[in-house]
């Protein structure tokens, strides 16, 4: 394929997902502007009439792109090539899984075995790009460290940019990782919404059960749809919501945006599988 069709057919694909952003925007109104919502009151009273526990929010905004990225598995090829260990390759899943020739032995005590767990993985020959991997205390449970791929703009929260670290009998035995490359803007900056402002859209969109409590709540990336075979990823903050009563939990996301409700299911793009 010679150079400049190259060119055009990357000019047609930067278009399309324009396009498409620019319908987005225009559907959805912006029912949050900067540093406000939608009643313009504070909810707290409200939210605590309901029995609904928030944790301290605050209007700080941020702010963040639109990112987009081709799906590549090329960096399972760096990752064999470059990890002394057996490494097996999930072409379909675009992932690696990785058995430990030799289990690595861990401190008894807690706090120091997760320092050793991400001594390991921040050690090249044992995972491929692991000091872009932060701690996800929120997913991680039992004998499974989960962490999420954080990049220049921010941290991903999805299931396509996580390692798993499998801990059994106090030994590192095996991991599995993916890692999503070569995000870049396709949109210029844009403010997000503050923490607070966030809070009260859960609320105002009647996200927020009675008898329930925000567990956590931050602003990450996520996954919003694919156009012409690029994945697009915006600012999101992403809320888990406990029921009192039957301790499920659940992930609401809040478009950091618009801050409207992203009501695909977050399970399917960001469960520990």
């Amino acid at each position: 394929m010679d150079f400049k069709r190259i060119e055009w057919i990357f000019l047609v694909v930067f278009i399309g997902i324009n396009i498409f952003l620019g319908i987005e925007l225009w559907q959805t109104p912006t029912l949050l502007s900067a540093g406000s919502t939608p009643t313009q009151t504070d909810i707290k009273s409200e939210t605590s009439a309901d029995q609904i526990t928030i944790p301290k929010v605050d209007d700080k905004q941020d702010d963040g792109y639109y990112l987009a990225t081709k799906v590549d598995n090329s960096w399972t090829k760096k990752a064999a090539a470059q990890v002394n260990q057996q490494v097996e390759t999930n072409t379909s899943e675009n992932s690696i899984s990785v058995n430990l020739n030799k289990p690595i032995t861990l401190s008894k005590d807690s706090k120091k075995a997760l320092k050793e767990i991400i001594h390991f993985k921040n050690n090249s020959q044992n995972v491929y790009e692991g000091k872009d991997y932060v701690y996800l205390s929120e997913l991680s449970e039992g004998d499974d460290y989960v962490f999420n791929q954080k990049t220049k703009y921010g941290e991903v929260f999805a299931a396509i940019a996580r390692l798993h670290i499998i801990v059994k009998n106090n030994q590192i035995v095996s991991y599995s990782q993916r890692y999503v490359s070569n995000l870049n803007p396709v949109r210029e900056r844009q403010n997000t919404i503050s923490s607070k402002a966030a809070v009260n859209s859960l609320y105002t969109y009647s996200e927020l059960p009675n008898n329930s409590k925000i567990i956590w709540l931050k602003q990450v990336y996520t996954k919003l749809i694919t156009v012409r075979g690029s994945e697009i990823y915006i600012p999101t903050w992403v809320a888990a919501i406990e029921n009192n009563n039957s301790h499920t939990m659940t992930l609401k996301r809040v478009n950091a945006f618009t801050g409207t409700i992203i009501q695909n299911n977050i399970a399917a793009d960001d469960s520990k599988e």
